[in-house]
C-alpha cells in the first residue's frame, strides 16, 4: 500500500504517545518524597504509591521521553519529507506549524512555574526540585533552548527540554530533508552515528538525533512495497509482542540487566539499546502497520492523543502545587506516599489537561496559524 492509502490520522501511534507521557508522568511522582521526606527510606522510588505494580513505570519511565523522539521522527518523515524535498512545504509554513504547536502552552507553563516555584521559595527558602530559575535560565527557556548545553543546570519547567531538543532535530530534519537526503540508508547513518556518539557526548540532543532518524528509517521501511504487506504486520506484531514480554520479565520476574552489563559496548548499554532499536521501534511498526491493513485502532482513546503535549507540560506545575499546598498545611504529611494522593493527582492532571487542550492549545495553535499565514 502506497503512503498516499494511508490513513490520514495513525490513531494508536497518539494514543501510545499518550501512555509513554503518562510514563513520564508517574516517574517524576517521586520528587514529591525527594523535596519534602525527611526520612531518607521515604525518598525512595520503592516507597511510592503502588510501586509493585509500576515499578517499569517508576524506574524507567523516564525512556518514554526517548520512545517520543522516535515517535515524532516517524511521524515528520510520513507528513513533512516529500512535501520539504518538493518545495510544497515551505520553511516558513514549517515553523509557523511547530511554534504555533508548541509554544503557547510552554510560555503559559513556564510564567506558572515561575510564579509557583517565587511562592515556594519565599516560603521554605529554596526551589522546588529544580534550582536554576534565574533570570539567564528563563531567557534559555523562552527561545526554547534550556537543554542545548548552554544551560548551567535544569531550572523552571524542566520536562520541556526534551522539547527543546526537538527543536534541534526538526532544524536539521528540515534542512536533511530539503537537500533531499531523508532516504531510508541516511536515517539509518545518521541514526547509528549518534548513538554512537552519545557516550562521549553529556547533551541528550543525540540520543534524541539517534531515536528521531531511526524513527525515520522504519517509516521508509514499512511504506516500501516489500514490507508493506500483511505478513509484515505479523511479524512485528510478533517481535512487540516478545519485546514486551522479555521487558515484564525483566522487570518484575528476573534482572536480566545485571548478565547483559558485562557485554556493554562502547560505552553504550545493551539492555538500552534493545528498548530503544528493537522493543520501541517494533511497537512503533506494529501499531502503523495494523491500522494501515486493519483500520483505525484504539480510536475511543484519540482525546488521549490529543492531550499529550498538555499533560506533559502541566504535571510539573501540578506536583508544585501539591508541594505547595503540603508546605502551607492544607496536605497531610507523606500524602505523597498515599495511593489515594496519587488517584487524586491523575484525576485532576487528565481533566485539566483535556480542558487546556480544548480551551487554550486548540483554538491559539488555530488563531496563530491563521494570523502568521497571512502575514508572511
Amino acid at each position: 500500500m502506497r503512503r498516499t492509502d494511508w490513513p490520514k490520522r495513525l490513531t494508536g501511534l497518539d494514543v501510545s504517545r499518550a501512555f509513554a507521557s503518562l510514563a513520564v508522568v508517574l516517574f517524576h511522582w517521586p520528587h514529591l518524597a525527594g523535596a519534602l521526606a525527611v526520612d531518607d527510606d521515604l525518598k525512595l522510588r520503592v516507597s511510592q504509591p503502588f510501586y509493585g505494580v509500576f515499578k517499569l513505570f517508576y524506574e524507567s519511565g523516564h525512556l518514554g521521553v526517548q520512545y517520543f523522539f522516535l515517535l515524532s521522527g516517524f511521524i515528520f518523515f510520513w507528513l513533512y519529507n516529500e512535501s520539504i524535498r518538493g518545495r510544497k512545504t515551505s520553511v516558513s509554513v514549517f515553523w509557523i506549524q511547530r511554534f504555533s504547536r508548541l509554544y503557547p502552552l510552554h510560555f503559559i507553563t513556564l510564567v506558572m512555574v515561575a510564579v509557583l516555584q517565587l511562592v515556594y521559595v519565599s516560603r521554605v527558602g529554596d526551589y522546588f526540585v529544580y534550582g536554576h530559575n534565574d533570570l539567564y535560565h528563563f531567557v534559555l527557556h523562552l527561545g526554547f533552548a534550556s537543554a542545548w548545553g548552554i544551560h548551567e543546570g535544569w531550572s523552571f519547567n524542566h520536562p520541556v527540554w526534551s522539547v527543546s531538543i526537538e527543536v534541534v532535530l526538526y532544524a536539521g530534519f528540515f534542512v536533511m530533508a530539503f537537500l533531499g537526503l531523508g532516504r531510508k540508508y541516511l536515517c539509518l547513518l545518521a541514526s547509528c552515528g549518534a548513538m554512537g556518539l552519545s557516550p562521549y557526548f553529556s547533551n541528550p540532543v543525540f540520543v534524541g538525533a539517534a531515536m528521531f532518524f531511526f524513527g525515520g528509517f522504519i517509516l521508509h521501511v514499512i511504506s516500501e512495497e516489500k514490507g508493506s504487506d500483511r505478513r509484515a504486520l505479523i511479524i512485528v506484531s510478533l517481535v512487540a509482542s516478545i519485546s514486551w514480554v522479555l521487558v515484564f520479565l525483566n522487570v518484575y520476574v528476573i534482572n536480566f540487566t545485571e548478565w547483559l552489563s558485562p557485554l556493554d559496548l562502547f560505552g553504550l548499554r545493551l539492555d538500552r539499546l534493545f528498548v530503544q532499536y528493537i522493543l520501541f521501534s517494533s511497537t512503533v511498526a506494529a501499531l502503523a502497520l495494523w491500522e494501515i491493513h486493519r483500520g483505525e485502532l484504539l480510536g475511543r482513546l484519540s482525546w488521549m492523543g490529543n492531550i499529550t503535549y498538555s499533560t506533559y507540560l502541566l504535571h510539573f506545575p501540578l506536583l508544585l502545587t501539591f508541594a505547595l499546598l503540603y508546605r502551607f498545611g492544607w496536605l497531610p504529611e507523606n500524602f505523597y506516599l498515599r495511593p489515594l494522593f496519587l488517584v487524586l493527582f491523575f484525576l485532576i492532571l487528565i481533566p485539566a489537561s483535556y480542558s487546556v487542550y480544548i480551551k487554550i492549545e486548540r483554538p491559539t495553535q488555530n488563531w496563530l496559524r491563521a494570523k502568521l499565514g497571512r502575514s508572511k
